[in-house]
């Protein structure tokens, strides 16, 4: 199944006024166009002309803000022995949640659990992973909603959640903390800014690494800076777009991604 692009241009702009506290009228001004045409814009319309206008007054790449505007880029397909994908509906949008496992030794751990986590356990019963562990990348509602069935399905697996979002029965996830999932090795990063306490796992010892990331960042987007657009910008930065180029970025929406195609093409960095 292919997963539909989570934001649009109409989307990034929008986040960024919002993380920015900018009206249609004052980045109107500045950028020298009708208030009308950033209006036009936010709602999915508009011009190329005015989006490459209204870009850096909202410190967005013009040449990709205008690539997300006309629908030229897409990430492309990332495939990886010991990575599986769900993707759910959760009310009026789409939710991942996933399943990672040591290829050899068949151990693996869940991460998120979207609306509906039964294709996930499905599937760690149909191929014989044993989850040891459940990670979250955040506490927000869609990520968490069927919690309680995978807990139940795997009573003995660790629920480890960011310290800043504290749950009960889980353990705190602090920046630096680490975890053994068979020969997987699993690296907690702290990229908060979209919730209070957001926290990206890196996992080595798959084909490539690979990073869940929630909501940090989306294929061409972020989340939305919630609780501070400054630093989750400032998290993307250091703790993500650091990663090795060749990192599948796994994302709480949308299509999977990569480091060196974030760098490339998210209108944000």
């Amino acid at each position: 199944m292919e997963i539909a692009i989570e934001d649009f241009c109409e989307d990034i702009v929008g986040k960024a006024m919002r993380g920015l506290k900018q009206s249609d009228n004052e980045v109107a001004a500045v950028a020298g166009v009708p208030a009308k045409s950033v209006e036009a814009i936010r709602k999915g319309r508009g011009t190329e002309a005015t989006v490459r206008a209204v870009a850096p007054q909202l410190n967005l790449d013009p040449d990709k803000l205008a690539t997300s505007f006309l629908n030229q880029w897409r990430p492309q397909p990332h495939h990886v022995d010991g990575l599986f994908l769900s993707n759910t509906e959760y009310h009026d949008m789409r939710v991942n949640a996933y399943l990672i496992w040591d290829p050899n030794s068949r151990v693996g751990a869940i991460i998120d659990t979207g609306a509906d986590a039964s294709e996930l356990l499905d599937h760690a019963k149909a191929i014989g992973v044993i989850v040891t562990h459940i990670f979250l990348t955040h506490t927000h509602n869609d990520h968490i909603l069927d919690l309680d069935h995978v807990r139940g399905a795997f009573s003995e697996a660790s629920v480890h959640v960011g310290s800043r979002e504290p749950l009960p029965g889980a353990h705190g996830v602090e920046p630096g903390d680490q975890f053994s999932v068979g020969n997987l090795n699993i690296t907690a990063r702290l990229t908060w800014g979209h919730s209070a306490g957001g926290v990206t796992y890196v996992i080595d010892g798959l084909a490539k690494p690979v990073a869940f990331v929630g909501d940090a960042v989306f294929a061409g987007s972020m989340g939305g800076g919630m609780v501070s657009y400054e630093d989750a910008l400032r998290t993307n930065r250091e703790e993500i777009l650091t990663l090795p180029d060749e990192t599948i970025l796994c994302p709480g929406h949308g299509p999977l991604t990569s480091v060196e195609e974030e760098k490339a093409h998210n209108p944000f960095f």
